[in-house]
């Protein structure tokens, strides 16, 4: 239909103005810093349960507690810790007693090998905690 040199100019003025966007894009892409989430620990749930002022940011850390630990880490130096969270969270005086037993519920039925010392933990955090 028309002679080569037509196309030819058409791909090279294209490709001349179309390079840069790109590479511009590439670069933008390689430089933004990675958008990796750090994992939550045990010992960042620990520090929400020491460092809540208000029940409001208790809720929040029984929510986030239940989200990634509801069910037992692996390990029996984890287990340790773990109850001693579950303890923490129990004596703390923003920890409605109502609530205390279906806390211990959803506990007991994510990890039914150690219901008992769930149960144990609970019960003598709420006995023993300090009405404030």
């Amino acid at each position: 239909m028309y002679d080569i040199w037509f196309y030819l100019f058409f791909w090279a003025i294209g490709i001349f103005f179309a390079l840069p966007i790109v590479m511009m894009g590439f670069a933008w892409i390689i430089l933004q810093k990675s958008t990796t989430h750090k994992a939550v620990a045990l010992r960042d749930i620990e520090l929400l349960v020491d460092g809540s002022k208000k029940p409001e940011d208790f809720e929040q850390a029984i929510s986030k507690f239940l989200k990634y630990f509801k069910s037992l880490p692996q390990g029996k130096k984890d287990l340790k810790y773990w109850l001693e969270i579950v303890e923490k969270i129990a004596s703390s005086e923003y920890f409605d007693s109502n609530y205390a037993n279906e806390f211990t519920e959803e506990l007991e039925n994510a990890n039914e090998d150690i219901q008992k010392d769930i149960a144990d933990k609970i019960t003598t955090a709420l006995k023993n905690r300090k009405k404030g």
